[in-house]
């Protein structure tokens, strides 16, 4: 599996290209229209679109890509915030364009993308629905992409509409459960690994 990091013009978060093929594609969470572009670049087609949160950093290229056929999920919790006040367009003063949600994505659920397979974790805190997604190679690599619920050396805010700070200990307390080191590709900043902020972030470490 390929995983190509978009990285934003401005304020936007990371977007990620996963690839088992290198034709097809499934896209996590596409931060701005220019994202449907650089795909045709890499000669990719975005089959689906996968969302940690609704926030409108983490969303404005989803449009783009829907309009070229890409089915967009998120976790089932987050589907009603779409839309509302909640994905900060208007705080921020982004203009909205609007998208909708193909299918959701329970708790625990694993799914095929485009031949990777993908568990969708519930992550609630930065977010009433946030999720974060567990991409699982055939050879047994494990890959674990947190949005805005866990960075390198910090975590995500809770201060924004939905946000919950004792929701977001517990579902840090559920990652740092995992097992393994695995790489971890947060929505913003550097990546980093597991196991390297269960032993430096302060807030992994207070929980």
């Amino acid at each position: 599996m390929q995983i190509i990091r978009i990285t934003p013009r401005g304020f936007g978060s990371n977007t990620y290209v996963l690839t088992e093929d290198g034709k097809r594609a499934v896209v996590i969470d596409p931060a701005q229209p220019r994202v449907a572009g650089e795909l045709e670049k890499l000669g990719l087609t975005a089959e689906y679109v996968l969302l940690t949160h609704c926030h409108f950093d983490h969303v404005a290229g989803v449009p783009a890509l829907q309009n070229k056929g890409a089915k967009v999920y998120c976790s089932a919790q987050e589907a009603p915030l779409i839309g509302t006040d909640a994905d900060l367009f208007p705080l921020f003063g982004a203009p909205r364009t609007p998208y909708t949600v193909d299918g959701t994505l329970c708790d625990g659920e694993e799914r095929d993308f485009c031949g990777i397979s993908v568990q969708t974790l519930l992550t609630p805190g930065h977010t009433a629905g946030g999720a974060c997604y567990l991409a699982t190679e055939k050879d047994g690599g494990r890959y674990l992409f947190t949005g805005d619920t866990l960075f390198e050396g910090t975590v995500g805010r809770t201060d924004f509409p939905t946000g919950n700070v004792a929701l977001l200990r517990s579902s840090l307390r559920r990652l740092s459960a995992l097992e393994g080191e695995m790489p971890v590709y947060p929505g913003h900043e550097e990546e980093t690994t597991l196991e390297t902020e269960r032993k430096t972030n302060p807030f992994m470490l207070d929980i």
